[in-house]
């Protein structure tokens, strides 16, 4: 049940940012300053790189803690005899996953334009797209190198559990 839980925390707050990006899309004549058109583009470039590299983290780490709380393989809690053996399994699974996310973000990146062609003050435009996936590759280099994202949140997942245990 305690990993149904997390798991519907992690899918769910994934899903509801996807919500808030395709809502954003259906904003018309969206503008952050109506003064400097210059100024304008860089925020809005600027917003766009922040909000897809964080749909693929919210991507990864929701699949990451799905597979770490399904496959016993992957748990971050196992000896270091274990953690040695298993390695390139790991690497491997870590390298699907960020492949996966990768793919999964710049999906919902040009399913995001494509919504834009129907609102009024809106055009779907190619560059758009390619700063998204830039945005997400730079990420995902960073994501990769840096496995912290889903340590951390199995690493809360098992002090979540350890408490509920000490109160029963």
């Amino acid at each position: 049940m305690k990993k149904l839980a997390f798991l519907l925390y992690a899918w769910g707050s994934t899903f509801i940012f996807i919500a808030l990006l395709f809502w954003l899309a259906t904003v018309p004549n969206l503008e952050a300053n109506e003064s400097n058109e210059m100024l304008d583009q860089i925020i809005k470039v600027l917003f766009r790189m922040i909000l897809y590299s964080m749909l693929f983290i919210f991507i990864f780490r929701s699949i990451i803690i799905s597979l770490k709380s399904t496959v016993s393989r992957l748990s971050a809690w196992r000896s270091k005899k274990e953690k040695i053996e298993d390695s390139e399994f790991v690497l491997i699974i870590e390298t699907l996953v960020t492949i996966i996310a990768i793919f999964a973000s710049t999906l919902i990146s040009i399913m995001e334009e494509v919504i834009q062609i129907e609102i009024s003050g809106r055009s779907a435009e190619v560059v758009d797209v390619l700063i998204s996936v830039i945005a997400i590759l730079i990420t995902a280099i960073v994501t990769y190198s840096i496995p912290v994202i889903g340590e951390l949140e199995m690493a809360i997942f098992h002090k979540f559990q350890e408490r509920k245990s000490k109160k029963l």
